[in-house]
Parts: structure tokens; sequence; C-alpha cells
């Protein structure tokens, strides 16, 4: 039977009630697929559109800092939006504010019009990402989530791995506003799409959250926290913004739990938490993240630093990872409901942890080919977590607040994100330092006679883990600017060689620690899953044998849960 409302316009005979939930999957994810790629793909083009727009290093660095701000802070005000006031209707709003802002920052003439689309379009992908699940949650039944799941995990990967590919090529092939533009045609796509083959869903458990001064006390709180996160990496951990930040992320957060904890109707129901499987898997979330975050750092500055790579040839070294995770998610999405998604979880991340250890095979000498394992068993352990993650926190909670738990999850993700860029990119850099000051060939290049000239050229090749190896070639670019460092060139060519060993030696060094490290909470997060998440929970929904079709008849088998 077709379903009168959804048949329309091309879509007239192929829109029942049959298949409509894969359509609505096919409309989350397209519109997903668009924030993702979008976000990696402007990584790509920064420094060609620093060059253009003259923008300073730390405007660059904003470029991606707004869009990752409003996106974590908002997540939770957007899924709170969408089960108040309509999941459809504001997905769609997300689509059409992320469309319109990729359009305004193509052509963008300033670096502040740019940075301000950026955090605009932050504000849509913080209602496209926690609403694309909570249409999903809508749109399939408990015990078929984890399939739908499985395929919108492998759309999200995708997305990750296409974007420096295609950031890459547009870079090289076209100019830096079609990083942006691609958007358009995509989002007109998702939004036509959506329109006709979604239907409209709301919270209609009579306890709607009201409450402003949640909604504003937990945007501050994530505010506040993503931010001292983000700039911690380049102020210093103990800066006194960053501890101001982090004090005030605690007294919002304090507060926040009061506010909430005496509201009727609260934003977010602090009774999730009390459920360990909501607990455990977005714990999970945050320690994936932050280990993606910071593995996909430090080998995109290892590819391209230490082996030269392109930045089209560093996204198309993912694609073992990217094949893998897709070909395996949706299996894993089936294996839910036979084998559990506490074990699914716990092995996927041991296997995680393992293919990262095995990047510890990267170094100054090894091939591509030396860590392809790496990253065949990383993508192998990734597609045995997403899926089942997403299922056990949405169907840890009542089907009328998917959006609030979506976004719950999507907002720890990128906390998770900040977290790792910013602590392991700190490890990075502490490490990288240390060793490469250490190295007696740096001191003996600051201490010749011949080229002690070259000692401050030195010191600020050693002060970032971003300048080493090939990284000495900015060096180099910024000093060809002067006409008063020709005799500097000419002596730092002479020592380039021991220079760039040195530096990529210490990278090495510190890459080792940031693996040492992501793998070590990677692990022990597989540990606390396995006992955290209950497979009764995740799986409580059952349909009585005289049920039929009829999905109000569909009972919770832990109704304690959720009530």
């Amino acid at each position: 039977m077709e379903r009168g409302l959804l048949a329309r316009g091309g879509l007239k005979h192929r829109v029942t009630d049959s298949n409509a939930k894969w359509f609505a999957l096919a409309a989350a994810c397209f519109a997903l697929f668009m924030a993702i790629l979008d976000n990696l793909v402007v990584n790509i083009a920064l420094p060609t559109i620093a060059l253009e727009l003259e923008a300073t290093t730390t405007q660059v660095q904003w470029i991606v800092s707004a869009y990752t701000l409003f996106f974590a802070s908002l997540q939770i005000s957007g899924g709170g939006l969408g089960d108040r006031f309509g999941r459809k209707r504001w997905f769609l709003i997300g689509i059409v504010i992320f469309t319109i802002t990729s359009l305004l920052a193509a052509f963008s003439q300033s670096i502040e019009m740019l940075i301000a689309m950026r955090a605009l379009q932050g504000v849509g992908a913080a209602l496209i990402m926690p609403l694309s699940l909570s249409l999903i949650s809508e749109a399939f039944p408990p015990e078929e989530r984890g399939k739908a799941l499985g395929i919108w995990s492998a759309v999200s990967v995708s997305g990750i791995a296409l974007g420096p590919v295609v950031g890459g090529v547009l870079v090289e092939y076209a100019t830096w506003n079609w990083v942006f533009l691609i958007n358009v045609p995509v989002g007109i796509g998702a939004y036509l799409v959506t329109t006709a083959v979604v239907r409209e869903s709301r919270d209609t458990s009579g306890t709607v959250a009201t409450d402003v001064p949640g909604t504003l006390l937990i945007t501050a709180t994530i505010a506040s926290l993503t931010w001292s996160l983000i700039e911690a990496g380049n102020r210093g951990w103990t800066d006194g913004p960053i501890l101001g930040a982090f004090v005030l992320a605690i007294l919002f957060g304090a507060a926040f739990v009061y506010v909430e904890a005496h509201t009727a109707r609260p934003m977010v129901p602090l009774r999730f938490f009390r459920s360990p499987t909501f607990t455990g898997a977005n714990i999970d979330a945050l320690a994936i993240s932050f280990l993606l975050a910071g593995v996909a750092f430090i080998m995109t500055l290892y590819q391209q630093n230490v082996h030269g790579f392109s930045a089209v040839r560093t996204g198309l070294s993912l694609l073992p990872m990217v094949a893998t995770t897709m070909i395996f998610s949706p299996i894993a999405g089936i294996m839910i409901g036979r084998v559990g998604p506490s074990r699914l979880i716990s092995v996927g991340m041991l296997i995680t942890a393992t293919g990262t250890l095995l990047f510890l095979r990267a170094g100054v000498d090894a091939s591509y080919l030396d860590i392809v394992p790496a990253f065949v068993v990383l993508g192998f352990g990734m597609s045995f977590f997403w899926a089942p993650m997403s299922t056990a926190v949405l169907n840890s909670v009542e089907s009328s607040k998917s959006g609030v738990a979506s976004a719950i999850n999507g907002a720890g993700r990128e906390i998770g994100t900040a977290f790792g860029i910013a602590l392991l990119g700190t490890i990075l850099n502490r490490v990288y330092q240390a060793h490469y000051n250490a190295t007696p060939t740096v001191n003996a290049i600051k201490s010749d006679p011949a080229t002690t000239m070259l000692s401050p050229i030195v010191d600020a090749i050693g002060s970032g883990a971003t300048l080493a190896g090939n990284g000495i070639g900015q060096v180099q670019a910024e000093m060809a600017r002067s006409a008063e460092s020709v005799p500097l060139l000419a002596a730092l060519d002479r020592v380039y060689d021991p220079l760039w060993l040195a530096s990529g030696y210490a990278f090495v060094a510190g890459m080792d620690w940031v693996i040492y490290v992501s793998a070590t909470v990677i692990a022990v997060a597989a540990v606390l899953s396995y006992f955290l998440i209950d497979d009764r929970v995740v799986n409580q929904w059952r349909v009585p044998a005289d049920a039929g079709e009829d999905s109000a008849q569909i009972e919770p088998l832990v109704p304690s849960v959720v009530q």
C-alpha cells in the first residue's frame, strides 16, 4: 500500500509502507555524508585558502575550530528541538543552513566572513548529525536498527576517506571555492529526498523538555570545554584562559546537573546515565573518537612530512581501512542480535587497539606497504564498533527520546575528537621536541662556528612536529621571501639532510608514544564496555506472538531501564 503523504513526484510509485524506511535511511545518509565530507575537504584546502585570503595561522586554525565548536556545542539542543518540534522539520532546517552557508562560504571575500560561515555550517551540522540517527531510529524497529546503523556507519567512514581525496583533487585541478560549492547540489538532493520520503516524528510521550536554563547551561558547558581543548594544544594546558575555560565548563556543568535534577521536564534526562548501557556506549564513542582523531592527525603528518605524499595520495592511503570498514560494518549490524553488542564492541575495540599498535611498524625508512596491515586491521576492528555502539545508545532509551540520546552521543564524539587532537598532539610535540633537541647532529650544527648562524632556524624546526621532515620546506619557503636570507638558505641547504633525518626520527618517536597512549585508551574502554553494556537492554524489544504487524504491541523486556 502506498503512503499518500509520501507519494509525490518521481517517487510516487516507488515509496511504499514496506520500503519507506530504506528511503529514510538513504536521506539520512545523504545529508550525513555531506556534513562529514565537507569538514575533511576543507582541511586539505587550508594552505591555499590562507594564501589567497591572507590569513594568519590563528585564523586558519579557526576555519576548522569554528565549525567544531558550534557542531559540538549545539548537538544536544538540536536533538531536543527535533524531539519537541519535529525531527524531519529540524533535519531539513539543518540541511538548508548547511547548504546556504556553504554557498556563501564559497564566495567569501575575507577570512572573517569565511570563519563566520564555517561557524554557521557547524550549526547546520549540529542538526543533521543527531537527527539523522533519530530518523533512522524512528523508521526502523529496534530489532532492525543494527542493520540500518551498519550502513549508516559505512557511509560515515566513506565520507572520512573521500574527504581528503576530493579536497586534494579540487584544490589541485579547480579552486578552493569548490570545496564548499560541492555541498550545494548534495544539499539540494538531500532536501528533496528527505521532503519526499521521510515521515515527520516527534516526542509524543508528554515529557518534552521546555527548560531553557538547562539548554543554555549544557550549551555553555560543552562550548567552554570544546574551546579549551581546541586551544590547549596551541596555548598550553597551564595557560590562564585555558584553565579559566576548564573551570567555567565545570561550573556550568555542575549548574546544569542541578537544574536538570530539579526540572520536571529536563532537556537531558539524567536518568539516561543511570543506565550502564547508555553510559558505557557513550564512553566508547568518546574513546574511539579520541583514537581516530589522534591517528588521523599523526598519519597525515607522517605520510606528507616523512614520505612526501601529496594531499590526494594521503587520502588514497586510507582506502584499505575504509574499504574494510565499509565491507564489514553492515555485517556487524546484522550480527548484533545474534552475538550481542557488548561482545561485538569489546572485540572490535581490542582489534582496533591491535591495529593501532601495528602502526609501530612505521618509521623513517618504512614504506607504505609496511603500514597497510595496520590500516586493514584498524578498519576491521572499527567495523564491529559503530553500529553496535549506536544501537546500544538508541535502544537503551525510549524511542521518543532518540533525538536527545543521539545528540548526547554525537557531542561526546566531538569532545573526544577535540580531546584527542589536543592531548595526543601535545604528546607528539613534547616527545618530538625532547628527541630533536637531544640529537647530537642538531647540537653539532648549533655549536659549529660555520653553521651557528642557523641556530634560530634549527630551533624553529624543533619547535613543533609539523615542521619535521619535509616540513622543513615550509621554513625554507618563509626564508626565501626575504633577500637577506640568501646566505642562510645556502647554509641550510648544506645541513638539510642531517636536519631532515633528525626531525624525522624525532617525529617517529613522538608518533610511537601517541600510538601507545591511544591503544591503551581503547583497550581500557573495551574492558569497560564489556561489563557496562547489557545485551538484554539493547535487545529489550520483542514482538508478542499474536502481535502481527501492529508495532503498538511491541513491548520492552526491561522496562525499568527506560521508565
